[in-house]
């Protein structure tokens, strides 16, 4: 983390400075564009999950774990991560803007918050984040301000009682496994190109990632290449075959195939519902919005 230099942006407003605070509810009984969260995928900026109330998996950077009630889950930005809540889960997902202010942790934090007040700290700060309102207004933008400084003091705070904890062989491939498969996203990769890769065998990477979160490594592959397409057919304009070429498909024909094997639709119907779920819900129409998420600027 990062020491506190105020004043240093004086040239940009309020909204500038917090462009991207966002903020959506983490629960089961949402069903619209559960697929967002519920897969392999990444955030721009940093994310912090909190979950108050409930239990579920989070896998991220290819290693899934249990969470708790009245654990924090903080995210640096581009890592990948997919959340599953459970039937009684309660929380929030709040994006956070990249301000030199606020630093969140650099690296993925699964952190347990113990301390009663802590938590009612936590929630009562994200809560006022969530109804912060017209960030263009002046006083309500620096309030906001203050809110995400305030949010980031406090995550240290909880953190430094959290010791890093080494990661074992397995762990540390599967998190090398997550990075590689971020950057080669676009590429049309095969297993066997992702094993070469890494420098081990096709059956030493399928089996570990087995093991770190419970599906194969051939299968998170394709997972998070079907959210990517997803993303783009329900939030751009562009044709199957523009997507297909750009994930590095071989044809627009062998996408088609391939969509509707994990999906169990054709782009083209997919498209034509997450546009009809748009139009009745305006606020999962943008691209990173989830089910019953709400933009804070």
């Amino acid at each position: 983390m990062s020491r506190i230099r105020l004043f240093e942006s004086r040239g940009l407003s309020e909204a500038d400075r917090l462009a991207g605070l966002h903020q959506e509810m983490v629960t089961p009984l949402a069903r619209v564009g559960r697929w967002r969260r519920e897969r392999p995928h990444v955030e721009n900026h940093a994310v912090l999950i909190w979950i108050p109330r409930g239990q579920g998996r989070i896998t991220t950077l290819a290693k899934t774990r249990g969470y708790a009630p009245a654990t924090a889950i903080v995210l640096p930005p581009r890592t990948p991560f997919a959340i599953q809540p459970g039937a009684m889960t309660e929380g929030s997902l709040t994006r956070l803007p990249d301000l030199f202010e606020a630093p969140m942790p650099s690296e993925p934090r699964t952190l347990r918050v113990s301390d009663m007040a802590t938590q009612g700290e936590l929630s009562g700060l994200l809560d006022r984040l969530g109804r912060a309102g017209d960030l263009a207004d002046p006083p309500t933008g620096r309030a906001a301000l203050a809110r995400v400084i305030l949010l980031s003091a406090l995550v240290e705070r909880i953190d430094r009682l959290h010791p890093d904890r080494p990661r074992n062989a397995a762990d540390r491939l599967a998190a090398a496994f997550a990075r590689a498969v971020e950057d080669r996203l676009c590429e049309g990769l095969r297993l066997e190109d992702m094993a070469g890769l890494l420098d081990v065998t096709p059956t030493h990477l399928t089996r570990t990632i087995r093991a770190t979160c419970g599906i194969t490594a051939a299968r998170y592959m394709s997972e998070r290449v079907m959210h990517e397409a997803r993303r783009r057919l329900a939030d751009t304009d562009d044709s199957a075959a523009t997507i297909a070429a750009a994930l590095g498909f071989g044809s627009a024909a062998y996408f088609t195939r391939a969509f509707g094997r994990v999906t169990g639709e054709t782009p083209s119907a997919f498209r034509k519902r997450e546009r009809r779920v748009a139009v009745a819900s305006p606020a999962t129409s943008r691209p990173d919005r989830g089910p019953r998420s709400r933009a804070i600027v």
